[in-house]
């Protein structure tokens, strides 16, 4: 990793970005995070890599109500030039209505997953993901809610400032919007969302997928949200 030479700088992520944000998504998450795992399969190889950008540019256009953000810093390069590097990516969307609970809805499922029971998993995993959020929902009296999607810092980046610069770009747009702003997050990443004013409202989300898949990994996740502020 070479050293970087600049503050670090959030922008709208540009399709051309996408393979490089994939990359920093799957460095951050390593194998650490089961949902991650599930959700982008082998995410660390070539193809997987090539899969989950492809699916990630699809997100980006078929969905006008989320944002894509990439932070950057700049770094020395060959020559001595300065050369701008994408070390974090965030999405956050304004959801007005509940997300489906049916994956299929969403994902060419067996594309994705061909193995009949990965596939039969993250089906599962994907219901129970989406029961705070669709709570939330509800209960925001139509105005909806601006949910974090997805958040990942390239681990050679740490303690840059790229996460909290990505989660309180969507908290003011969230205070600007008048909604609360909601995310699914890893106990990892729990003190970053306290300091940016977010707070648990459920400590452990519940993944109840059947006792076929008793042995597999379940995502440890919280739900925390944050009110919107004047």
């Amino acid at each position: 990793m070479a050293d970087p030479t600049g503050k670090v700088r959030v922008a709208l992520l540009s399709d051309s970005d996408i393979p490089a944000s994939f990359s920093v998504l799957s460095k951050s998450f390593g194998h650490d995070a089961p949902l991650i795992d599930n959700y982008f399969p082998n995410h660390d190889t070539p193809a997987g890599q090539a899969q989950g950008s492809a699916r990630l540019a699809a997100w980006k256009h078929a969905s006008p109500a989320s944002t894509f953000l990439k932070a950057v810093t700049t770094q020395a390069g060959d020559q001595e030039q300065e050369q701008e590097h994408v070390i974090g990516i965030a999405v956050w969307t304004h959801m007005k209505e509940a997300p489906p609970a049916e994956l299929a809805q969403t994902e060419n499922v067996t594309e994705v997953w061909p193995d009949e029971a990965d596939r039969k998993f993250m089906m599962r995993l994907w219901r129970e993901y989406v029961k705070p959020r669709t709570k939330a929902i509800e209960e925001s009296g139509g105005k909806g809610v601006y949910v974090l999607e997805l958040l990942a810092v390239h681990p050679g980046y740490q303690r840059l400032g790229a996460g909290t610069a990505l989660v309180q770009w969507g908290t003011k747009a969230a205070d600007e919007k008048g909604v609360k702003a909601v995310v699914e997050g890893t106990p990892v990443a729990r003190r970053l969302y306290e300091q940016c004013g977010l707070r648990t409202e459920i400590e452990e989300m519940q993944f109840e997928v059947g006792e076929e898949f008793a042995g597999r990994r379940k995502p440890k996740l919280l739900f925390m949200t944050r009110q919107p502020r004047a």
